[in-house]
């Protein structure tokens, strides 16, 4: 694993999944108190807690999830045991599956099959320990704040990390995947994806006029109203090309093909073999979403 300094209270963990790196950025937040974003799955948080060592972090106080996700937030129940002192903070609609996650484990199991045992352990955080975010709170950390920001669209209970010294904004999966280094940014849309609730979440972000994005999957990105105005142009362009599918009938491997014909800089990641890191992984709930919208009339 390895520990980044972004600011000097900010760094990102990088910490491998299945031998893998650049899979999902833990964040950082050191003040007086220390908080961290993300703490990934199971076995992806035993690094980020290695890391944490390292960095010579005894105490923690809060675990940040952006959504709850099992590839964000299936670890903290671990971070919750090693850091008895700290509570696991997500959106309200969220926290209840934290406590049980039974349904998420059903969900991934659903999309992911077997590669869901590359997570570990997949176990509820006791419900003492939960906290439930409320839209534009602050949380203050002694020497830096967030502002917690409700973003939907890639998930319901999806929310982002305001920092206004530093302009810097924590996203999630609100703004998208990074495909390999300066790569294309691409939606991702796990069912359901509601795709015009992400376009209002990104406009949202552009007003703050943030100078970085701390982005999950995966680093930091000086460049951030380049990054949100291409990933607000590719939504709006695959959620037009949702609804032409759905008029057509066209199933997921055609609507695929569809896009990219479409979008050609979406042939650079055609042949990635991670499901979540896929094109397919990217359009699949924009296929469902635009039979749904066809189905609303």
């Amino acid at each position: 694993m390895s520990l980044q300094r972004i600011s000097d209270k900010i760094s990102v963990i990088d910490s491998p999944l299945s031998g893998m790196r650049r899979v999902l950025g833990t964040y950082l937040i050191e003040g007086e108190k220390t908080a961290v974003i993300d703490p990934g799955p199971t076995n992806q948080t035993l690094g980020v807690i290695d890391a944490l060592q390292i960095h010579g972090v005894k105490e923690l106080d809060a675990v940040l999830l952006s959504h709850i996700h099992l590839d964000h937030g299936g670890g903290s129940w671990k971070m919750a045991e090693t850091y008895p002192g700290s509570f696991v903070y997500c959106h309200p609609r969220g926290a209840a599956h934290m406590v049980d996650p039974s349904k998420l484990k059903a969900g991934a199991e659903r999309l992911f099959g077997e590669r869901v045992l590359e997570y570990g352990t997949i176990t509820g955080v006791p419900s003492d320990r939960m906290m439930e975010s409320s839209d534009g709170e602050i949380i203050d950390l002694g020497g830096v704040i967030l502002q917690v920001l409700w973003t939907p669209g890639h998930s319901s209970h999806s929310q982002s990390y305001w920092e206004p010294d530093s302009r810097t904004v924590f996203v999630g999966d609100a703004v998208g995947h990074v495909m390999g280094e300066g790569g294309p940014v691409v939606p991702v849309s796990p069912p359901p994806h509601n795709p015009v609730r992400a376009v209002e979440s990104i406009d949202r972000i552009l007003g703050l006029r943030p100078e970085t994005l701390c982005i999950a999957h995966f680093g930091p990105h000086e460049n951030a109203t380049e990054h949100l105005n291409r990933i607000r142009n590719r939504s709006i362009l695959w959620d037009r090309l949702s609804i032409q599918a759905a008029k057509e009938g066209m199933d997921l491997e055609e609507f695929t093909s569809l896009v990219l014909e479409e979008d050609e800089l979406m042939n650079q990641i055609e042949e990635s073999h991670s499901p979540e890191r896929s094109l397919k992984g990217g359009l699949l709930g924009f296929h469902m979403y635009g039979k749904w919208k066809l189905e609303q009339g």
